[in-house]
């Protein structure tokens, strides 16, 4: 009955919204929206707004404390408004334009007079076809990606044609280039050189606009990290854990640090931030590996539910060639990896460069400022 209610509450909204959005006079105003609310793509983009458009950039947030990032934002501009109520759905009509990480207010689908931009939360090989539920598709004008291999891929699931894809890379990468302080990530326990394990989500703890469910054993899912957590302490190096913020499985591990969300908006840290000051990541089919491909450092793929992950893969051969070690728990595990980290990257830099070329990575260090750029040559915004 609750889900029933839900579906009935948001296909209220997104009929309404439609509507109201051919009639409603809008002003010189844009909102932005991201889950989390320090997700880098919002964040990201939100910060080019306030600093380059001369209108009212509007931030729908959710409940709870406001983060540092967004805080600072407010300080020089950023209009928060709660996306739960009145004043957020007045925003989104009055705007002039509409960008989001996962979708808003069920997704209306767009009208002519108010382009709606997903800049999304990473392209990868994941499929995200989503599910059947009343808002699960999430209707948008433009797509934000960083790869023609994989977001056009992503735009043809969302109904985005390929001429309104903007690869001007994704704008949390922005953050890897201003990594934390040594006090800062000394607050999460990293004191030294460190390498990332973000593993894709498996178990969720809330159901998103994407359909995923995974029955494998937490064990399959955590094979592997006992050998490297080892080879990393041998080496003097410390095994930092991100999961994914809607994994149920909080992926605490003996001799490694974890940390989420609110341990990162504690120490006022980013994850772009973090990744940025890591020696090396590991990761499987995330996304986050074709931004880390920026930083031209040494991943491994730790994959040990290859047979058993339920979701298809684009293109299907892409643990074949991707740009790092794919673990073999038979073998010697993370071998190939630990020795490209001693290496500072140099023996992996030739398959990462042949990688970013054959997927065509947008290699930029200012993404942000390109998406203001491009969406301003667009027609999106009048200027910026």
């Amino acid at each position: 009955m609750r889900n029933l209610a839900l579906d009935v509450v948001l296909g209220t909204l997104r009929v309404s919204l439609r509507l109201l959005s051919r009639v409603v006079p809008q002003s010189r105003s844009v909102v932005v929206t991201a889950s989390p609310e320090t997700e880098g793509n919002g964040v990201e983009t939100a910060r080019a707004l306030v600093r380059r458009y001369d209108g009212r950039v509007v931030w729908l947030r959710d409940r709870g404390p406001v983060p540092a990032a967004i805080a600072d934002l407010a300080a020089q501009g950023l209009v928060l408004v709660p996306k739960a109520g009145l004043h957020g759905l007045w925003a989104y009509l009055r705007a002039e334009a509409v960008l989001f990480t996962h979708g808003l207010y069920g997704s209306p689908r767009p009208v002519a007079r108010k382009p709606v931009v997903n800049i999304w939360h990473g392209d990868g090989p994941k499929d995200i076809t989503p599910g059947r539920g009343v808002g699960a598709l999430i209707a948008s004008t433009w797509l934000v990606g960083s790869t023609p291999l994989f977001s056009h891929a992503q735009a043809s699931v969302f109904g985005v044609p390929p001429e309104r894809v903007l690869l001007t890379g994704n704008p949390r990468t922005d953050q890897m280039w201003d990594p934390p302080s040594a006090e800062a990530l000394a607050e999460l326990g990293i004191t030294g050189d460190f390498v990332v394990w973000m593993p894709t989500f498996r178990r969720p703890r809330a159901v998103g606009a994407v359909r995923v469910h995974d029955d494998s054993p937490v064990e399959e899912q955590r094979a592997g990290l006992a050998e490297l957590a080892a080879g990393l302490r041998e080496r003097g190096l410390q095994l930092v854990v991100k999961p994914h913020p809607m994994d149920a499985d909080r992926r605490r591990w003996p001799g490694a640090i974890t940390v989420d969300e609110a341990d990162l908006a504690a120490a006022e840290v980013s994850l772009y931030g973090l990744l940025g000051a890591s020696s090396g990541l590991v990761t499987d089919y995330s996304s986050v590996w074709v931004d880390y491909l920026l930083l031209d450092r040494p991943l491994a793929f730790l994959v040990p539910d290859r047979d058993s992950y339920d979701r298809a893969l684009h293109p299907a051969d892409v643990l074949d060639w991707v740009p790092g070690e794919v673990v073999d728990l038979a073998g010697r595990p993370f071998e190939e990896f630990l020795a490209d980290v001693a290496a500072d990257g140099d023996l992996g830099a030739p398959a990462r460069r042949a990688v970013a070329d054959r997927i065509g990575l947008e290699q930029s260090a200012t993404a942000a400022d390109d998406l203001v750029t491009a969406l301003v040559k667009v027609g999106v915004l009048g200027s910026a």
